[in-house]
Protein backbone atom coordinates (compact mmCIF):
# COMPACT_ATOMS: atom_id res chain seq x y z
CA UNK A 1 0.00 0.00 0.00
CA UNK A 2 2.08 3.26 -1.21
CA UNK A 3 -1.30 5.48 -0.79
CA UNK A 4 -2.67 8.61 -3.05
CA UNK A 5 -0.23 11.98 -3.63
CA UNK A 6 0.44 13.45 -0.18
CA UNK A 7 -1.69 16.40 0.73
CA UNK A 8 -0.28 19.70 0.24
CA UNK A 9 0.64 21.92 3.14
CA UNK A 10 -2.27 24.65 2.69
CA UNK A 11 -4.79 21.85 2.54
CA UNK A 12 -3.46 20.79 5.94
CA UNK A 13 -3.27 24.08 7.28
CA UNK A 14 -7.04 24.26 6.20
CA UNK A 15 -8.04 21.13 7.53
CA UNK A 16 -6.40 21.78 10.55
CA UNK A 17 -8.05 24.81 10.92
CA UNK A 18 -11.60 23.39 10.02
CA UNK A 19 -11.39 20.88 12.50
CA UNK A 20 -10.33 23.40 15.44
CA UNK A 21 -13.31 25.54 14.47
CA UNK A 22 -15.43 22.61 14.70
CA UNK A 23 -14.08 20.99 17.99
CA UNK A 24 -14.32 24.45 19.48
CA UNK A 25 -15.38 24.55 23.37
CA UNK A 26 -15.05 20.02 23.35
CA UNK A 27 -12.35 18.30 25.05
CA UNK A 28 -11.55 14.58 25.51
CA UNK A 29 -9.48 14.92 28.00
CA UNK A 30 -11.68 15.82 31.56
CA UNK A 31 -14.61 13.41 31.81
CA UNK A 32 -17.19 12.74 34.76
CA UNK A 33 -16.00 10.28 37.65
CA UNK A 34 -19.51 7.94 36.49
CA UNK A 35 -17.55 8.13 33.00
CA UNK A 36 -14.36 6.73 34.41
CA UNK A 37 -15.47 3.89 36.41
CA UNK A 38 -17.74 2.78 33.60
CA UNK A 39 -14.87 2.42 31.35
CA UNK A 40 -12.74 1.11 34.14
CA UNK A 41 -15.45 -1.35 34.49
CA UNK A 42 -14.88 -2.78 31.16
CA UNK A 43 -11.23 -3.02 32.16
CA UNK A 44 -10.82 -0.92 29.35
CA UNK A 45 -8.84 2.92 30.24
CA UNK A 46 -10.16 6.12 30.57
CA UNK A 47 -6.59 8.02 29.79
CA UNK A 48 -7.21 9.90 26.19
CA UNK A 49 -4.59 11.12 23.34
CA UNK A 50 -5.36 12.00 20.01
CA UNK A 51 -3.73 11.53 16.92
CA UNK A 52 -2.73 14.96 15.10
CA UNK A 53 -4.39 15.94 11.96
CA UNK A 54 -1.49 15.91 10.07
CA UNK A 55 -0.28 12.57 11.43
CA UNK A 56 -4.17 11.15 10.65
CA UNK A 57 -3.73 12.58 6.82
CA UNK A 58 -0.49 10.63 6.42
CA UNK A 59 -1.80 7.43 7.84
CA UNK A 60 -4.95 7.65 5.52
CA UNK A 61 -2.94 8.02 2.57
CA UNK A 62 -0.70 5.03 3.07
CA UNK A 63 -4.44 3.10 3.84
CA UNK A 64 -5.54 3.89 0.68
CA UNK A 65 -9.28 3.63 1.13
CA UNK A 66 -11.84 3.32 -1.60
CA UNK A 67 -15.43 3.31 -1.89
CA UNK A 68 -15.83 -0.37 -0.49
CA UNK A 69 -14.14 0.30 2.75
CA UNK A 70 -15.67 0.94 6.25
CA UNK A 71 -13.50 2.40 8.68
CA UNK A 72 -14.32 2.00 12.59
CA UNK A 73 -12.85 3.90 15.79
CA UNK A 74 -12.79 1.87 18.54
CA UNK A 75 -12.31 4.54 21.82
CA UNK A 76 -13.32 7.28 19.26
CA UNK A 77 -13.21 10.07 22.23
CA UNK A 78 -14.73 13.43 20.80
CA UNK A 79 -15.01 12.03 17.61
CA UNK A 80 -12.02 13.69 16.05
CA UNK A 81 -10.68 10.69 13.77
CA UNK A 82 -14.37 9.86 12.54
CA UNK A 83 -14.65 13.81 11.55
CA UNK A 84 -11.72 13.72 9.34
CA UNK A 85 -11.82 10.55 7.46
CA UNK A 86 -15.83 11.47 6.74
CA UNK A 87 -14.14 14.58 5.52
CA UNK A 88 -11.73 13.87 3.92
CA UNK A 89 -12.47 9.74 2.22
CA UNK A 90 -14.61 8.58 -0.40
CA UNK A 91 -15.48 5.15 1.44
CA UNK A 92 -18.60 3.22 2.20
CA UNK A 93 -18.91 4.29 6.27
CA UNK A 94 -17.17 5.74 8.96
CA UNK A 95 -18.51 4.64 12.51
CA UNK A 96 -16.76 5.56 15.76
CA UNK A 97 -17.75 3.88 19.11
CA UNK A 98 -17.20 5.40 22.78
CA UNK A 99 -17.74 4.08 25.94
CA UNK A 100 -17.41 7.38 27.78
CA UNK A 101 -20.51 9.36 27.50
CA UNK A 102 -19.72 12.63 27.70
CA UNK A 103 -17.16 12.17 25.19
CA UNK A 104 -19.73 10.38 22.80
CA UNK A 105 -21.96 13.43 23.42
CA UNK A 106 -19.50 16.17 22.43
CA UNK A 107 -18.61 13.90 19.10
CA UNK A 108 -22.27 13.60 18.37
CA UNK A 109 -22.36 17.79 18.66
CA UNK A 110 -19.49 18.22 16.81
CA UNK A 111 -20.31 15.70 13.59
CA UNK A 112 -23.47 18.13 14.04
CA UNK A 113 -21.67 20.97 13.20
CA UNK A 114 -19.74 19.22 10.49
CA UNK A 115 -23.19 18.48 8.85
CA UNK A 116 -24.57 21.93 9.24
CA UNK A 117 -21.43 23.33 7.31
CA UNK A 118 -21.89 20.64 4.36
CA UNK A 119 -18.07 19.39 5.12
CA UNK A 120 -18.46 15.36 5.23
CA UNK A 121 -17.93 13.26 2.18
CA UNK A 122 -19.11 10.37 3.47
CA UNK A 123 -22.97 10.55 4.50
CA UNK A 124 -22.97 7.54 6.38
CA UNK A 125 -20.97 8.09 9.46
CA UNK A 126 -22.12 7.11 12.61
CA UNK A 127 -21.25 8.04 16.46
CA UNK A 128 -21.85 5.10 18.89
CA UNK A 129 -22.16 5.05 22.59
CA UNK A 130 -21.01 1.68 24.34
CA UNK A 131 -18.65 -0.78 24.87
CA UNK A 132 -17.48 -1.96 21.22
CA UNK A 133 -16.03 -5.27 22.73
CA UNK A 134 -19.76 -6.02 22.64
CA UNK A 135 -20.76 -4.12 19.33
CA UNK A 136 -20.87 -6.31 15.92
CA UNK A 137 -18.16 -5.25 13.57
CA UNK A 138 -18.70 -8.06 10.80
CA UNK A 139 -18.69 -5.24 8.58
CA UNK A 140 -15.42 -3.54 9.04
CA UNK A 141 -12.11 -3.35 6.21
CA UNK A 142 -9.93 -1.54 8.68
CA UNK A 143 -10.34 -0.95 12.16
CA UNK A 144 -8.08 2.28 14.14
CA UNK A 145 -7.58 2.51 17.68
CA UNK A 146 -5.66 4.85 20.15
CA UNK A 147 -4.94 1.90 22.01
CA UNK A 148 -1.69 2.87 23.77
CA UNK A 149 -3.24 3.10 27.65
CA UNK A 150 -5.33 0.27 27.85
CA UNK A 151 -4.35 -3.05 29.85
CA UNK A 152 -3.29 -6.22 28.48
CA UNK A 153 -6.10 -8.34 28.90
CA UNK A 154 -8.50 -5.71 27.64
CA UNK A 155 -6.01 -5.98 24.44
CA UNK A 156 -6.58 -9.70 24.65
CA UNK A 157 -10.34 -9.09 24.44
CA UNK A 158 -10.42 -7.06 21.80
CA UNK A 159 -7.60 -9.38 19.91
CA UNK A 160 -9.96 -12.86 20.68
CA UNK A 161 -13.07 -10.82 18.92
CA UNK A 162 -11.51 -8.87 15.91
CA UNK A 163 -9.74 -12.34 14.71
CA UNK A 164 -13.64 -13.86 14.35
CA UNK A 165 -13.90 -11.11 11.37
CA UNK A 166 -13.32 -11.57 8.06
CA UNK A 167 -9.81 -12.13 6.43
CA UNK A 168 -7.80 -9.20 5.13
CA UNK A 169 -9.38 -7.01 7.73
CA UNK A 170 -6.84 -4.07 8.48
CA UNK A 171 -6.13 -3.42 12.28
CA UNK A 172 -3.94 -0.23 13.41
CA UNK A 173 -3.15 -0.01 16.99
CA UNK A 174 -0.62 2.25 19.16
CA UNK A 175 0.09 -0.86 20.90
CA UNK A 176 1.50 -3.75 19.79
CA UNK A 177 -0.67 -6.79 20.20
CA UNK A 178 1.90 -9.01 22.53
CA UNK A 179 -0.50 -12.12 21.38
CA UNK A 180 -1.66 -11.75 17.92
CA UNK A 181 -3.53 -14.90 16.99
CA UNK A 182 -4.12 -14.79 13.55
CA UNK A 183 -3.11 -11.14 12.59
CA UNK A 184 0.41 -10.56 11.37
CA UNK A 185 2.51 -7.30 11.23
CA UNK A 186 2.41 -5.56 8.19
CA UNK A 187 4.10 -2.54 9.02
CA UNK A 188 5.11 0.11 11.53
CA UNK A 189 4.78 3.71 11.39
CA UNK A 190 5.86 6.29 13.36
CA UNK A 191 3.38 9.20 13.39
CA UNK A 192 2.88 12.27 16.15
CA UNK A 193 0.12 12.01 18.77
CA UNK A 194 -0.67 14.49 21.25
CA UNK A 195 1.58 12.72 23.99
CA UNK A 196 4.65 12.23 21.94
CA UNK A 197 6.11 13.10 18.54
CA UNK A 198 7.14 9.80 16.16
CA UNK A 199 4.79 7.36 18.11
CA UNK A 200 4.35 4.13 16.85
CA UNK A 201 1.47 2.74 14.59
CA UNK A 202 1.55 -0.93 14.15
CA UNK A 203 -0.36 -2.09 11.23
CA UNK A 204 -1.46 -5.77 11.26
CA UNK A 205 -4.01 -7.91 8.94
CA UNK A 206 -5.84 -10.40 9.93
CA UNK A 207 -4.78 -13.75 8.21
CA UNK A 208 -7.50 -16.63 7.19
CA UNK A 209 -7.59 -20.38 8.97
Amino acid sequence: MTGPTRAQPSELRRLRRQIARLCDDFSGYLISGADARAVRATKGSPTYGEITVTSLARLLEYLDLGPDDVFYDLGSGIGKVVLQVAMTCDIRRVVGIEMAHSRHSAAVDILTRARAADLLNVRDCRLEHGNFLDRPLADATVIYTCSTAFSETFMRKLCDKLSGLRPGLLLVSSRALLTAGRFVQRDRLLLDMSWKRRSPLYIYELEGD
